[in-house]
C-alpha cells in the first residue's frame, strides 16, 4: 500500500500493528514469562489473544489504532461472555498498549479509557455432599483421589494437580493431636496467593488423608504425583506438564464436569450454573465449619491466623491443627 509505505517512511515508529505485536510477544516472553512473573496458563492465553489481535487489526498502522479498534476487539472476543472475561480482555489490551507506548509505536494507550464491568455474583450452584459422593462413587480411581484429596485438604484443583508424594513428610512415630492420630504433614503451596505468607500450609496427615494417599498408589503406576494416570497421549506428556502421568488442572476439572453431566446432576440448570471441581473447596470448608473447625488457615486464606510456623528447606510453613472429614 503506497499510503502506508509513505507514512511509515515519514515516521519509522508508525508501522503496521502486526510488526509491533511480534516484538511485544518477544518482550513479554523474556521480561515476564521467563522471569516467572506470569504463569503458563496466562502466558498461553496472552499469546492466543495476540494472534487474535494481529488477525483482526494487524494491518492497521500503530498510530492509527484508537478506541474504536479497542471496542471492535472487545465486541469480537468478549461480547455475550461474562464480565470477568470482558475485563480480562481489557487487561490484555492495556498490557499490549503499554508495551506499544513504551516503544513509541503508539502515543495513547486507548485501552486505559475503557470502563471495566462490575464483578458478577457467583453463578454456580454449590456442590452438595450427596452429589459429591455420587460423582466420587462413579469416578475413575485417579479422579476419586483428586476429589478426596481436595475435600480433606480444602484445596482447589491447581494445588491438587501438582501435589507430589515427596510433599509428604512422614513422622518416624505417629503423634496424637485433637484426638486424632497424625502420621506426618502434607505441604501445599496455594498458587492463587503464592506470594503471601499464609500460602504455604503443612496439613497434618490424619487417618483419612493417609488412606487417600495410600489408595492412590494401588494402581502400581510409577508417578511422582498423588493424582496421576496414564493417558493415550501421542507425544508422552502434555505441554506444560513435567511427567507423562501428570494431569493438568483443566483435564481434572473437565473430567468431573463430564461425569457430572453423564450422571444428570443438576441437569435442569444451564452448564454455567452447575457445580464444578472448584466447588469441592467450598463444600470442604463448609463441612469443616459444621464440625466446629476453623478451616481458614487450612485453606491458606491470606488473613488466616496460623497455629504454628516451622521451617523446611529454609521456607516457612504454617502448620495447622489436625482435623479430618468423615467423607
Amino acid at each position: 500500500n503506497p499510503t502506508i509505505k509513505m507514512l511509515t517512511e515519514y515516521d519509522e515508529f508508525n508501522k503496521p500493528l502486526n510488526e509491533w505485536l511480534k516484538i511485544v510477544k518477544e518482550r513479554i516472553t523474556k521480561e515476564e514469562f521467563e522471569k516467572k512473573l506470569i504463569g503458563e496458563a496466562n502466558y498461553k492465553a496472552l499469546l492466543h489473544d495476540l494472534e487474535r489481535l494481529s488477525a483482526q487489526h494487524g494491518s492497521i498502522l500503530s498510530k492509527s489504532y484508537n478506541l474504536q479498534h479497542v471496542n471492535e476487539f472487545l465486541d469480537e472476543h468478549a461480547k455475550g461472555k461474562s464480565n470477568e472475561v470482558y475485563n480480562r480482555k481489557i487487561t490484555f489490551l492495556k498490557k499490549v498498549g503499554s508495551y506499544l507506548c513504551d516503544m513509541s509505536a503508539m502515543e495513547t494507550n486507548f485501552a486505559e479509557q475503557k470502563k471495566r464491568k462490575p464483578k458478577e455474583k457467583k453463578l454456580r450452584e454449590r456442590l452438595s455432599l450427596e452429589n459429591f459422593n455420587l460423582i466420587a462413587s462413579n469416578a475413575p480411581s485417579w479422579l476419586k483421589t483428586a476429589m478426596n484429596l481436595s475435600i480433606q485438604t480444602t484445596h482447589a484443583v491447581n494445588e491438587i494437580s501438582i501435589a507430589k508424594y515427596r510433599d509428604c513428610e512422614w513422622y518416624s512415630k505417629p503423634k496424637t493431636e485433637n484426638g486424632l492420630t497424625v502420621f506426618g504433614v502434607l505441604r501445599i503451596h496455594r498458587q492463587k496467593v503464592k506470594d503471601k505468607e499464609a500460602s504455604r500450609v503443612a496439613i497434618p496427615i490424619t487417618s483419612k488423608l493417609k488412606q487417600v494417599i495410600e489408595e492412590s498408589r494401588k494402581d502400581n503406576i510409577a508417578s511422582p504425583f498423588i493424582v496421576h494416570a496414564i493417558l493415550n497421549r501421542k507425544n508422552g506428556k502434555a505441554e506444560g506438564l513435567s511427567h507423562n502421568t501428570q494431569l493438568s488442572p483443566e483435564y481434572i476439572s473437565r473430567a468431573l464436569s463430564d461425569l457430572r453431566d453423564r450422571l444428570q446432576i443438576m441437569a435442569d440448570l444451564p452448564k454455567a450454573k452447575r457445580p464444578t471441581f472448584h466447588e469441592i473447596r467450598a463444600l470442604s470448608i463448609h463441612l469443616y465449619d459444621e464440625i466446629g473447625y476453623d478451616a481458614q488457615a487450612r485453606a491458606a486464606h491470606t488473613d488466616s491466623d496460623s497455629t504454628k510456623v516451622y521451617k523446611k528447606d529454609h521456607v516457612e510453613w504454617v502448620e495447622i491443627q489436625a482435623a479430618e472429614l468423615a467423607v
